[in-house]
């Protein structure tokens, strides 16, 4: 049977956006597996400033330690979610059960990294972290029931990273201006706590003294997380790049891992280009009539 010229269209618009969508996809992690080969593994002592690769061991800094609050797991990042099980009735009694996501969060606290000849700041903000570190767990005798996910680096574990290695000298200025801008974003979300924190005479707003103060303190928390070490040693630290065909990856995971990884994806999305390709030009001929 022939489909309607609405239906032709409509399944021509879907093979052509799943044939842009493997296409890009292949590219894009063939190519990163080509820069994770590419890139020559740096020392943090002799590193040059730019896009780097780093190995090491992690570590935490001075300062409150690093605690995942789902599982009171002591370490240098983590990420968790939590879910509750929602029960859906599809009418004729049937029922059907799903998880929904409540919660979510992601640490951005900064660590160290480790290579023996020196040591990094690690900011983990916009990475792409990969760890083999994962632990599920269920809360049954609560209603509704809730799943717990939680990923997580412990302290004194292997990591490679790859990104922007800077400087404090270099960068002191600029990022300083830029985590005390993104602290401020951060605050501004929570518009009570900003109010309950700075508007000393309490009529419901911030006035420009009580502003320039937030302004002030985000200051020095920037400064502290950037700055801490910048009196005792030239400080450096791994962050995104400003460019996006540089992908920031920090991952427990050993550099051959990664690319034969990403070559995979590479070569199953290119496989599957070519045959939804050809099912694609196979419809478009059988329409037109071509035999």
């Amino acid at each position: 049977n022939k489909l309607t010229v609405t239906e032709f269209y409509i399944a021509a618009a879907v093979l052509s956006a799943i044939v842009i969508v493997l296409f890009y996809q292949m590219v894009k992690h063939y190519q990163y597996a080509r820069l994770i080969e590419n890139v020559p593994t740096a020392k943090i002592r002799s590193a040059p400033q730019g896009y780097v690769e780093l190995i090491g061991t992690t570590g935490l800094m001075e300062g409150p330690p690093i605690i995942s609050p789902i599982s009171g797991t002591r370490c240098v990042w983590f990420r968790y979610t939590i879910e509750e099980q929602v029960t859906e009735y599809e009418g004729k009694g049937r029922i059907k059960s799903r998880w929904k996501v409540i919660k979510t969060h992601t640490s951005d606290d900064i660590f160290l990294l480790d290579d023996s000849s020196d040591q990094c700041v690690i900011d983990p903000d916009d990475a792409n972290v990969i760890t083999k570190r994962k632990k599920r767990w269920y809360k049954r005798d609560s209603f509704p029931a809730r799943r717990y996910t939680e990923w997580s680096i412990l302290e004194g574990e292997y990591l490679y990273a790859l990104g922007e290695f800077q400087t404090v000298a270099s960068i002191e200025d600029s990022s300083l201006k830029n985590m005390m801008t993104s602290t401020l974003k951060d605050w501004k979300k929570d518009p009570n706590d900003l109010l309950h924190r700075y508007d000393t005479n309490r009529d419901g707003q911030l006035s420009q003294q009580e502003w320039e103060q937030a302004r002030k303190d985000a200051y020095q928390q920037a400064k502290a997380k950037v700055g801490a070490m910048a009196h005792e040693k030239p400080l450096s630290i791994l962050k995104a790049s400003t460019h996006k065909d540089q992908p920031y990856i920090l991952s427990t995971e050993p550099e051959a891992n990664l690319i034969n990884q990403h070559k995979r994806v590479a070569y199953a999305c290119g496989l599957s280009f070519f045959v939804v390709g050809i099912c694609l030009v196979w419809m478009i001929n059988q329409r037109i009539g071509i035999a």
